[in-house]
């Protein structure tokens, strides 16, 4: 997969990196990704030119997952949790311990994986639900605002190996910090794409992102302050270098 469109959205994405979602309270953010998925009809959706329902339903199921806000899980500890999903995909027993445990050691996770799911934080259940999701390394993996119950570092792992792995991470969110770890931002307004760009020029628009419930990420504000009373001469979008430059 390379490119999806989805005409009734007026949208088409390249299928690279993060991209975030963002947009007022019933835009049709959840909707989208309920379209990918083929929970609301979706005979709209082009990939690669080519309309979603004439690809092999199989094909689709391993390669377009979507996670969406529900405290409902499958199982009741977290490693059947983490398994589920290569059982009802069919994929074999052996491959999906080797893939466990190679994921696990990765994401820091062993120790919680004999864990009762109730017992975890609400955190940690978050945590453990988009893992489940993507241990099976889609090509698209929708993310329907849970990300921001995690932890930066959390975030981080999940987007490295997005992006190793060559996952499009489509994450929908009310967090303006998340904006800062995507490649674009789309905004949707009344089910129809308004404006999509590199992150990096939208946080450019604060008055656009004021007017569809974003501010402007913590950083970039500061930058720009910074900027406005001369203490700086540039913006910065990275912290490292931000500090660097106040403090030099």
């Amino acid at each position: 997969m390379k490119k999806v469109e989805i005409k009734s959205y007026d949208l088409e994405i390249e299928l690279d990196g993060v991209i975030n979602i963002i947009g007022l309270p019933a835009s049709g953010k959840t909707y989208l990704l309920k379209k990918l998925i083929n929970k609301v009809p979706n005979n709209d959706i082009f990939i690669d030119g080519k309309c979603i329902k004439n690809y092999d339903t199989k094909y689709l199921r391993e390669n377009i997952m979507v996670i969406f806000d529900s405290e409902h899980f499958n199982t009741k500890y977290v490693e059947e949790e983490l398994l589920y999903y290569f059982e009802y995909l069919k994929i074999d027993k052996v491959t999906a311990y080797n893939e466990l445990k190679r994921f696990s050691k990765y994401f820091g996770i062993e120790e919680l994986l004999i864990s009762p799911i109730k017992l975890l934080s609400t955190s940690e259940k978050a945590y453990i639900k988009i893992l489940s999701f993507l241990i099976l390394t889609p090509q698209i993996l929708g993310i329907d605002n849970i990300m921001t119950l995690l932890d930066i570092n959390e975030k981080l792992k999940i987007i490295k190996f997005a992006r190793d792995n060559n996952i499009t991470i489509l994450n929908v969110t009310t967090n303006k910090e998340e904006l800062m770890l995507g490649s674009e931002i789309l905004i949707i307004d009344n089910h129809q794409k308004l404006k999509m760009d590199s992150t990096l020029e939208m946080i450019k628009e604060e008055k656009l992102l004021n007017n569809h419930g974003m501010k402007v990420p913590f950083l970039v504000d500061l930058s720009n302050g910074l900027n406005y009373y001369d203490l700086l001469k540039n913006n910065f979008y990275n912290i490292d270098k931000l500090v660097g430059e106040i403090w030099k």
